[in-house]
Order: C-alpha cells, then sequence, then structure tokens
C-alpha cells in the first residue's frame, strides 16, 4: 500500500509555488504539477483504504458481539445456578430445599401408647432441577431424601407441562400437565413450604392435602391464572412409591379449586377462594372378585420430628371421600391473616351401609396471623393463588447494621374427627367414630437472614380429647418446642 503524508504533500505545493515564483521553466512546471496529482491521488486512497478497515473492524465487532449474545447466560441468583439461552426458550436450573428440624415434647400425661420421641429429623432434603425447552414446555425431576424419620429416599416430583395455548389472551398463564407433583389445595398449601409460617401447616390443611393431593402424587390437570385470578382442574391417581398395603386397584381423585385477589393496593391484599378436592374410587386392597376399599383420616402435631398420630379414626369401609373448603386471607403492611375451613364427608361402601346406616363427616379449620417486625409484606402471587412468604429487604449484615427480616406468629387450629362417637364411659355407638379432637395453640419467632436461610423457632400447646372404644379416656396434652434450620434455593 502507497502512502502519502499529508506533510510531504504540502511540502510539494510549497515547492511548486516556489519553484514558479524563481522562473523555472514550463517544463519543469508541468512536472511538479504531475507530481502533485499523484500525491493527491495516493492520499485519496489512503483515506479510502482506512475507511474500508474501519468499515471492517466494526463489523467484526458487531459479529463478536452477536456471537457472545447468542452464547447460553450462566446466572447465579439467590444461589440457584441457572443456564438459559438469551431468548428465553431454554432454560435449566438445579434446585435443593434443606430443612432441618429438632423438637422436645413433654407428654401428660405419658403412657406406654403417646409417648413422643424428641430429638432431630431432616424434615426435607431435596435435589433435583426445573427446565423449559422451545419456550412452552417446561418439566421438573426432585428427589426427596429426607421426610418424617423412616422413609427412605423418593420420587418428590417429575412432570412434563405444556404452556403455549392461550385460550384466555396472551396475558393469561394456561398450563397442561402430566406427571407427578404437589397441587395446591387451599391458601395454606398455596404456599410454598419453604416459606410458611411455621415448621408445618395447620393440621386439617396437611389432612386434606393427604387424600388426593400432596407431594409425589400423580395425575393429570390444566392450571390457568391471570394476574388476580387464580383456577386448577386436576385428576389425581396414587402416591408415588410402593404402598405399605397391596393395590390391585388405585385410588383416583380430584382437586378443584378456584381464588381471586378482589382487592390490591401498594400496601394490601385481600383474597378469597374455595376448594371441592376428594376420592372418587379409594383404593382396592383385595385380589381376585372380592373388594376391600378403605379410608382412614389421622393427622399429626404440627411438628413432624415424630411421626405419632394423636388423632385417628381408623380405617373406615368407604369407597369415596368430598372435602370441601373455603379459604380468606389479607396482608396490610407488615401485617398478615389468613383462614380455613374444611369439612370432609366420607361415602360408606354398600358393605357396610346395613350396620353404619349414616355416612360419617368431620371438620377442622385454622386462623393464622403474622406481624413482620422489619416491616416487610406478605403479597399475593397468582402462580398458586395465595400468599408468598416475606422476603428481607436487607439482608443480615453486621457490618452494615442490618438484620435481616424478623417476623412474629401465632396460629390456632382445630381437626374434630369424632363422629356420632358417644358418651365417655360407654362403647361408641354402631357406625360411630371417635377418631379424636386436637386443639393446637402455636407462636412462633422466624429470623430471614436472606433470601436462601431461614430460621423458625415455634411453641405449641397440643390439646387431644378422645375416647377409646370402650369409653375410656385417651385425651393428652402435649408442650412442643420446635426449631427448624432452612437452606432452599
Amino acid at each position: 500500500m502507497s502512502s502519502v503524508a499529508p506533510a510531504a504533500l504540502a511540502q510539494a505545493v510549497s515547492t511548486a509555488r516556489e519553484g514558479a515564483a524563481s522562473g523555472i521553466s514550463q517544463e519543469q512546471a508541468l512536472a511538479l504539477s504531475a507530481r502533485l496529482d499523484a500525491l493527491e491521488q495516493q492520499n485519496n486512497e489512503l483515506r479510502d483504504q482506512v475507511s474500508d478497515l474501519k468499515a471492517q473492524v466494526g463489523a467484526g465487532e458487531q459479529a463478536i458481539r452477536q456471537d457472545i449474545a447468542a452464547q447460553p447466560k450462566v446466572t447465579l441468583s439467590n444461589a440457584r445456578p441457572q443456564i438459559s439461552t438469551p431468548d428465553g426458550a431454554f432454560k435449566f436450573a438445579l434446585r435443593s430445599v434443606v430443612q432441618f428440624d429438632a423438637a422436645d415434647y413433654d407428654v401428660k400425661p405419658l403412657r406406654t401408647d403417646n409417648d413422643l420421641a424428641s430429638g432431630t429429623n431432616f424434615r426435607r432434603a431435596r435435589l433435583g432441577f426445573d427446565g423449559t425447552a422451545f419456550k412452552d414446555w417446561n418439566f421438573a425431576l426432585w428427589a426427596e431424601f429426607g421426610g418424617t424419620g423412616g422413609e427412605s429416599a423418593v420420587l418428590n416430583q417429575a412432570y412434563l407441562e405444556y404452556a403455549g395455548f392461550k385460550p384466555f389472551g396472551a396475558d393469561t398463564e394456561f398450563r397442561i400437565r402430566a406427571g407427578a407433583w404437589a397441587t395446591p389445595v387451599g391458601l395454606e398449601d398455596a404456599t410454598s413450604n419453604t416459606e410458611s409460617l411455621f415448621l408445618e401447616r395447620a393440621a386439617a390443611a396437611e389432612l386434606v392435602r393427604g387424600q388426593a393431593a400432596g407431594d409425589g402424587r400423580t395425575g393429570v390437570g390444566i392450571f390457568a391464572n391471570g394476574q388476580r385470578w387464580y383456577g386448577s382442574a386436576v385428576w389425581t391417581g396414587k402416591t408415588v412409591g410402593v404402598p405399605a398395603t397391596p393395590e390391585y386397584d388405585q385410588q383416583s381423585g380430584y382437586i378443584l379449586r378456584a381464588a381471586i385477589n378482589p382487592f390490591r393496593g401498594q400496601d394490601y391484599d385481600v383474597h378469597l377462594g374455595g376448594t371441592i378436592t376428594g376420592v372418587l374410587s379409594a383404593a382396592d386392597t383385595a385380589a381376585g372378585p372380592a373388594e376391600s376399599q378403605v379410608l382412614r383420616l389421622r393427622e399429626r402435631p404440627e411438628v413432624r420430628v415424630d411421626g405419632t398420630r394423636l388423632v385417628d379414626t381408623g380405617n373406615i369401609n368407604a369407597k369415596s371421600l368430598t372435602t370441601y373448603g373455603v379459604e380468606a386471607g389479607a396482608s396490610y403492611k407488615a401485617f398478615y391473616v389468613a383462614g380455613e375451613w374444611f369439612k370432609f364427608d366420607v361415602n360408606r361402601s354398600s358393605l357396610t351401609a346395613a350396620a353404619s346406616p349414616f355416612d360419617p363427616s368431620f371438620t377442622g379449620w385454622y386462623v393464622q396471623g403474622a406481624y413482620a417486625l422489619t416491616g416487610e409484606r406478605h403479597i399475593w402471587a397468582a402462580a398458586n393463588g395465595g400468599f408468598r412468604g416475606i422476603r428481607p429487604d436487607k439482608a443480615f449484615n453486621p457490618k452494615k447494621n442490618t438484620w435481616g427480616a424478623w417476623e412474629l406468629a401465632a396460629r390456632y387450629s382445630v381437626l374434630d374427627l369424632n363422629d356420632e362417637d358417644g358418651a365417655p364411659g360407654r362403647a361408641a355407638p354402631s357406625g360411630g367414630i371417635r377418631g379424636g379432637e386436637q386443639k393446637i395453640t402455636t407462636v412462633g419467632l422466624n429470623w430471614y437472614p436472606n433470601s436462601v436461610v431461614r430460621f423458625l423457632l415455634d411453641y405449641q400447646f397440643v390439646d387431644v380429647n378422645r375416647l377409646s372404644a370402650t369409653g375410656g379416656d385417651l385425651g393428652e396434652n402435649v408442650d412442643i418446642v420446635s426449631f427448624r434450620t432452612q437452606v432452599a434455593f
């Protein structure tokens, strides 16, 4: 590449002028003029070449930026590793939940049949992944290594979901799912177990959850939600795992739930909702032409270090069950209150209708509230139709004089599994059920150092009123102090 410096060009022009002024010949002047023209042409070519080089460099830089932008992005949000394409069409995230509980039980009166084991337990120890493929297909696979003390590792959830169908408009989520997962069956269940106020859900809410929903429950369902409403309809089957009793026809059930957020503002949310769920056909545990269908309603205190159930109907010869639930809640700034009421209607099998002429019914309810000492608010979320737990506005950092989020909570719950139970000191009437009535008062203090770690301290007073089959008193009072350490992302 030839080049002419601007200084050389100026010197040539100056030389030509000096030559003309000093009286050089015409031939010399023409030669100088020709040289000047050549220099100008070379300079123009050089300028064009520089412009071409700049354009090539700019195009190369743009191509590099495009290549970088097209590469998968690796992020670490709240300790959760995630890989995604720039357009979000493909995503893959690792997930984990670890909850380590400790509890001390004080039972009065203490008998051989009601002694509860104080100690520790990994309530949940989950590891898995969530993902998205081709923008509209969602999937998840989680394993559970924790439980209530005696379980082995099981499948917690595994499902495939299609979210590309938009029958109610582009702004409305509509999902069709198949596999195994936990569908919310009420307000308490709509809040993630990693964000709940206490170590466990209220006993009545947990009992409803265990009939046709709960972790690892197989099913096929549809879910839809807008900004201020939620609805779901799910057919459910068995829970993943080997049943304690062989089953020759698996249980089938259903869940129907709707919830709305009728009033919302910057500082408040109001929730209303209802659920109908049940067992369409109880599992058949008898081989051959004979049928054996039973349902059993029982529940632990609202902590799981010991797995003993304090209220229990025993096996009821029944073919189906229907549960009705109503739910309400509200948050205003740092205050939160919620409650639910449930009714369980059991449909006895025809084989026992003569001996038990009536179908038993049971009830349960709870009311709970919380106050965030550091000012955070429980916000309503449409994805599950319920409230989220609080998240600290400022993470724990003593150097900056910030201490995370602190919250006080209280709950009163009642679960009544008695029906036509008769009088104390007498045998139960024909068809009567003495499952017992459990009342629990709980107060708690929760600390959220950051969005990943939580600590929960609960005190429970459990009051159980229950009669034996012959009318004896099986009532008891239990004081429970429990503590949870949690890591979740």
